[in-house]
């Protein structure tokens, strides 16, 4: 009988330190600097034999003044960010986050966030959250779609990106992002066209152009773009009655001699400045 006295006995005095003293004889270390008040008194907190659960966190921590109002209900300057985060999560969800008993600094009770903690709707409105982390760069200004089209929720970069999330047509504000990769010579300096006229989104090189594909340029015809591509936006439409020798008039003389009356599209029958050479 002794044994099992001193069995219940011990089990006893366990049990009513246990409840008087949780702090001293349960505690795994001390809670952060904002939960000091409630230090010795773990039940605030703690529901016996259940643990903790974010139901008690809410009754202190309102998700609705988060970033708004301390505990106390003294006013803070506001955090949009965390207000419309914390109001997207479900009441149940502190503790997925928060722990404690972690030290004095507030940052070592944080652990690390999921974003599938979120609701759909916010999951899906990454900028409600991140406006200061949105770039100021011409990439992202003309960026029309969400940002998990490019970037993921575990970090922001490597970045997947495609043109077709961007808010233009057509190539023509690509020198907005790709100035430095202009090149500098002599052709590039002339053109007034978009980067979409010779270039691909997936890559510069090798380019879409080859004038001598639709005209070969010899010793006469050395003349700058705009002299025969006169409309800058349509590289396209040429005209060949922009030099001396070129006039509409003379042009329509010569040929209706030949009984050519169809001669409007010049490079279909003269590749280079001689006269005698025909369509390929």
């Amino acid at each position: 009988m002794k044994p099992l006295f001193v069995f219940i006995s011990s089990a006893v005095i366990l049990a009513v330190l246990a409840i008087a003293y949780p702090d001293a004889l349960l505690s795994p270390g001390k809670l952060t600097k904002g939960h000091k008040a409630i230090n010795n008194d773990c039940l605030a907190c703690h529901t016996p034999f259940r643990g903790i659960t974010s139901v008690q966190c809410i009754i202190c921590h309102k998700q609705s003044d988060i970033g708004v109002k301390t505990v106390a209900g003294a006013n803070l300057q506001k955090n949009t960010s965390n207000v419309l985060f914390h109001k997207g999560l479900a009441d149940n969800s502190c503790i997925e986050c928060h722990t404690d008993h972690k030290g004095t600094l507030p940052s070592h009770a944080v652990k690390p966030f999921r974003h599938t903690s979120l609701s759909l709707q916010l999951r899906n409105d990454c900028i409600a959250c991140h406006t200061n982390q949105k770039p100021k760069d011409s990439l992202h200004q003309f960026a029309k779609g969400n940002c998990l089209e490019c970037h993921q929720t575990t970090s922001w970069k490597p970045a997947t990106f495609d043109h077709k999330s961007l808010a233009v047509s057509g190539g023509k504000q690509c020198v907005s992002c790709h100035k430095a990769d202009q090149p500098a010579d002599n052709m590039h300096r002339q053109t007034q066209a978009s980067c979409g006229t010779c270039h691909s989104t997936s890559r510069w090189m090798p380019a879409t152009f080859d004038h001598n594909s639709y005209y070969r340029l010899d010793s006469d015809h050395r003349t700058s773009c705009k002299t025969c591509h006169t409309d800058p936006d349509n590289y396209k439409k040429y005209t060949c009655y922009n030099c001396h020798e070129h006039s509409q008039s003379n042009i329509a003389d010569q040929h209706r001699e030949e009984g050519i009356y169809n001669y409007q599209n010049c490079m279909k029958c003269h590749r280079n400045g001689k006269a005698e050479e025909e369509e390929d």
